[in-house]
Formats: C-alpha cells, sequence, structure tokens
C-alpha cells in the first residue's frame, strides 16, 4: 500500500474529527502544524523567521496608512505612544518637539491594561480611540506632524456623550462617512452616529437636529395701524399701505434631515453590551448576544436594524478581509460574516480546529497580501495563524511560537504588500520584530541580532492517523509498518520524518526541489502518524508525501 498526501489546506485539525477520515477535512488536515503554515497551492513551508527591529517595551500595536509608501505603525505603551514610520530601509521611530523639548513618544491616558481594550478606526489622516473609562481621543497626522488630542464632541442639550464619566464610548467605527460610537457604560446597547464629514464639517458633530427660524407675515393688532382723519374730521385706519397693516413673526423649530447625526437602540429585549461595528457592504454590529445589521445608506429619515443572528461575541475589535467580516464568538469559536445576495450568514471557521483558540484571543490581526491569514494573538504568547481563501477551499489552521512571547501584531502597508510586525517579549525584555516573507534560506529568529543570538525553532508536521475504508473492512486496530517516505519538496534544506518522534531519521544533506526517499527503522503499529520535521535552520516546503505501508 502506497499512500500519497499531497494537500494540508485545512491545517491543524480538531481530534473530534479522529473517527472521519471519509472526510476531505480529515484526509487534508494534520494532527499538529507547528511553525507551518498551509500555503494556497496545498503544499507547507516553514514559517518564516522574526527579525529584530529595536528593543522596547511591553505595548500594542496598531496599523496607521496613508498609502503605500507613508505607512506608520502606532505603538500603545502605558501612557505612552510611540510612533514608527516605514521607509525603504524598514521602520523607525518618530520623535516630537513638546513645550521646546525632544521626546520620542506622545502622553496618552491608557495604562497597562487600557492599552488592551482601546479600540480604534482611522479615517485618511486620522486615528480615533475610544475607551469606556477615559474620554475619547484622536490622534491627528497634518504637515509630517503627529498629536494626541481629546476629541471633544458637540451634542444635542440634553445628550451626555464623551462628556462624563460612564458617557465615554467603548465602540468605534468609521462607515458611510460617519462617525460611529457606540457602548458607553451608561447605555450599553446604544449607538451613536455623527453627521457626515462632508463640506468642511467634522465628525465631532453629534447633534440629532437642525433650527430652522420661521418668518410668517402677520396683521398687526388694529391698535397698531396707523390712522389718517377723514374728509369728515373722523380719525379713520390708513389702509392705502396694505405694508403698514403686516408685522413678521419669528418661529423657532427643530427638523431632522438626512445629514443630522444618529442615535440608534438595538431593541434586543436585554441589556445587550455592543462590542464591536465594522462595515462590509452594510454595517455590521456585534453585541455580546447576538449580531445586527444597519443599511449601509441609513439616515434619521430612514432608520432601520435587525438582528442577523445571536451567536454573540468576545469584546474583541472585529477585523475585514475579502469580503467578510471576522469576529470572536463567546465559547472562543472565529467566525465569518458573509453577505450572499440578500442573506447573510455567520460561518464557523473555528469547528475544524476547536481547541486551538481555548487559551484565549487577545487580539486579531488580517494580512491580505500574500497567502491571506488571519492571526490571532493567544493569551499565553503563541499564535493561532488561519490561513484562509474561500475560492480556493484553503481554511488551514496552525500554530506559531518563538523563544518568547508574542504580546502584539500588526501589518503594515508597504510597496510590495503588507509586513507583519510583533512585539515579542523574550526573557525579561521586549522587543520589536517582524516576520521576514522573502527569507528563503535562514530560518532562525532574531539571527544575527546583538542581542540574544539566533533562536532556533523547530517547524512540526504529525499528520493524521492513517486509516481507510475498504470492501473488506478499515484498517483500524490493524498492524501498519511503513518501511520508507518519499517525500517531494521544493527549495529545501534537509528534512527529518519518522512515524513517531524517537525515530525519526534524517536527510543527510539539502533535498532542494527532488523526490527523497528516507528509510524508516521500527516495528509494527496499529496507529500510524507520519512526522515531518524540520532541521535546524534550514528551509523546508513540502509538496507531497508518500510512504510504503504493509497492512497486516
Amino acid at each position: 500500500m502506497n499512500p500519497m498526501v499531497n494537500n494540508w489546506t485545512y491545517g491543524e485539525t480538531s481530534a473530534k474529527l479522529g473517527g472521519r477520515f471519509d472526510l476531505p477535512v480529515y484526509t487534508q488536515g494534520c494532527e499538529l502544524l507547528r511553525n507551518f503554515r498551509p500555503m494556497l497551492q496545498g503544499g507547507i513551508t516553514r514559517r518564516s523567521p522574526l527579525v529584530h527591529i529595536a528593543e522596547t517595551e511591553e505595548s500594542r500595536l496598531i496599523d496607521f496608512s496613508l498609502g503605500g509608501t507613508q505607512s506608520f505603525l502606532i505603538q500603545l505603551a502605558p501612557y505612552k505612544v510611540y510612533i514608527w514610520q516605514y521607509d525603504t530601509a524598514g521602520v523607525h521611530r518618530l520623535s516630537f518637539l513638546v513645550n521646546g523639548q525632544s521626546q520620542d513618544h506622545l502622553v496618552s491616558p491608557y495604562g497597562p491594561s487600557d492599552i488592551w481594550e482601546v479600540q480604534y478606526a482611522q479615517y485618511y489622516d486620522r486615528l480615533y480611540l475610544v475607551h469606556r473609562s477615559y474620554p475619547q481621543q484622536v490622534l491627528y497626522y497634518s504637515s509630517g506632524a503627529f498629536s494626541l488630542e481629546q476629541f471633544t464632541l458637540q451634542v444635542d442639550m440634553n445628550e451626555s456623550l464623551g462628556r462624563q464619566v460612564d458617557s465615554y464610548p467603548s465602540v468605534v467605527a468609521v462607515c458611510a462617512n460617519r462617525l460611529w460610537y457606540a457602548a458607553t457604560n451608561a447605555r450599553p446597547f446604544t449607538v451613536w452616529a455623527s453627521r457626515p464629514y462632508q463640506d468642511g464639517a467634522s465628525h465631532s458633530d453629534f447633534t440629532t437636529y437642525d433650527v430652522v427660524l420661521t418668518e410668517t407675515e402677520v396683521l398687526k393688532d388694529p391698535s397698531l395701524w396707523p390712522t389718517k382723519t377723514d374728509d369728515d374730521g373722523q380719525e379713520v385706519f390708513d389702509l392705502s399701505d396694505p405694508q403698514q397693516l403686516i408685522t413678521t413673526s419669528e418661529e423657532t423649530n427643530e427638523i431632522i434631515t438626512a445629514s443630522c447625526a444618529m442615535k440608534l437602540e438595538l431593541a434586543s429585549g436585554r441589556n445587550d453590551r455592543i462590542v464591536w461595528i465594522r462595515s462590509m457592504r452594510n454595517i455590521l454590529i456585534g453585541t455580546e448576544a447576538s449580531e445586527w445589521m444597519v443599511p449601509f445608506d441609513i439616515d434619521p429619515t430612514k432608520q432601520a436594524a435587525s438582528m442577523l443572528s445571536s451567536y454573540g461575541s468576545e469584546p474583541l475589535q472585529a477585523v475585514s478581509m475579502h469580503n467578510g467580516v471576522f469576529y470572536l464568538q463567546r465559547g472562543r469559536r472565529l467566525r465569518e460574516n458573509l453577505f450572499e445576495g440578500d442573506a447573510s450568514d455567520s460561518v464557523d471557521l473555528s469547528f475544524t480546529c476547536d481547541h486551538l483558540l481555548g487559551q484565549g484571543v487577545r487580539q486579531m490581526v488580517a494580512k491580505r497580501s500574500g497567502d491571506p491569514m488571519i492571526a490571532c494573538v493567544l493569551t499565553d504568547g503563541t499564535l493561532a495563524v488561519l490561513t484562509y481563501d474561500r475560492r480556493y477551499a484553503m481554511q488551514g489552521w496552525a500554530r506559531w511560537d518563538t523563544q518568547g512571547q508574542v504580546l502584539s501584531l500588526s501589518t503594515l502597508e508597504c510597496p510590495e504588500g503588507q509586513h507583519l510586525y510583533a512585539v515579542v517579549k523574550r526573557a525579561g525584555s521586549t522587543y520589536l520584530e517582524r516576520f521576514d516573507f522573502d527569507e528563503p534560506l535562514l530560518f532562525c529568529d532574531r539571527a544575527h541580532a546583538v542581542d540574544d543570538g539566533d533562536l532556533p525553532y523547530a517547524s512540526v508536521m504529525v499528520g493524521n492517523r492513517f486509516d481507510i475504508a475498504s470492501d473488506s473492512g478499515t484498517t483500524i486496530g490493524r498492524s501498519k509498518k511503513v518501511r520508507e517516505v518519499w517525500v517531494r519538496c521544493l527549495d529545501s534544506g534537509r528534512v527529518a520524518t519518522g512515524v513517531e518522534s524517537k525515530s525519526i531519521q534524517r536527510s543527510l544533506k539539502a533535498v532542494g526541489s527532488e523526490d527523497h526517499r528516507i528509510n524508516i527503522a521500527g516495528g509494527a503499529k496499529k496507529e500510524i502518524r507520519l512526522r515531518i520535521e524540520s532541521v535546524e535552520s534550514d528551509p523546508l516546503t513540502l509538496l507531497a508525501m508518500t510512504f510504503d505501508m504493509e497492512v497486516n
């Protein structure tokens, strides 16, 4: 028997699928995929190495891009904001002139735990920031300089949004040219949408009506009419000039137009806190218990909101990729909300690998260029990475780790696509690093860095148990023996393989792009799990493998 594996588009899969070897998700997945990345073409390749940028402090990264050649990393540290600018040499940290003194950061109100609860939304040259315990902020970029300011709102007379404790928004988005705030402590289920940003107006205007002064011509009181003396010497009204009989009455009216701001309450029948807002064809709103849709062309004269589903979300800002919105469901499942025609659906993308997000997710990042992926920073400092493209049936999970803890991730726009940066804590120090997706030869974190030096990492694939069903029955429980394994690689170094970790055999030289045979030692087993490992810092891209197996 010579089974072949040439497709890992489902990546690491759940042990709960261990009996479904009749499904593609089983045959095209594996039991463990560590520090590998599934490719759209079906094979797997080593995850990109991390390169050293600079020493820094524990913080959170946010992408702020004005275009492919003008991109910045916003780094939220406790009570500070560092800003890194992209250029052809990489990124460099900006300095600021404050009160005549040069410093490397802007002052912010957010403490160590606050930075992970901040939500943000970019609108051209500004980044809106919110946190439920602090007044809303805005980071401006103008004339080559940054400034961080409290964002003062213009609201109705009886409205407290953004003006006092318990009235600071915790959710922000920019949709349909309006700034959307939501979920204050006092009104967790309420959404406010500003007036459109147009004709020199600002997103700061949240007034929900216009005041119109109406002037109406009315007759004066007869006692005020002009008089004259007639031919008989009698005093009579002088009606020769009708305008003398008329006065103007002024009346103030409040009217609502399509350009006014809006205030919406989701009628879920419960105290349902809003946790994210995102636009994708329509405006999606996620709450702790449900998901809602607001029409993209909504305005105060035609307000509407409808519930789409009732999965409920974790308090984590959703991300967009392709034509879907990705959010973390309560219970730690990743879902994608899709609009197909007039219908909407939220697809569970983690059912094939439902164990990987169990540690809890701190941050989600969408990387669109190259092989598209959703990277989740887990609370234990590892990454759960989903390579995903619906058009090519790609839904491959993998786990990435390094010698240390990944605290935060962010993409950064650049002329060739997107870079992926990370804040990594190693042995008591914290660093800004970048995944080098262009490195072809040396797969070692922080190669040639002054501090710590080269940090090797292992890339490991453990296949699902091999079993088949035939007319003579299944192979479950039957003895199996693998004598040799053939691997087809691409531009690879040495490779190690075996049926368990203690019987791993290494190739003696780089396999390149040729088919390579490795003899396997050991006796017969009832469960066969093929294991492929990288060797030291050698590159490894696996396209296919086949093995000579006897079944008794």
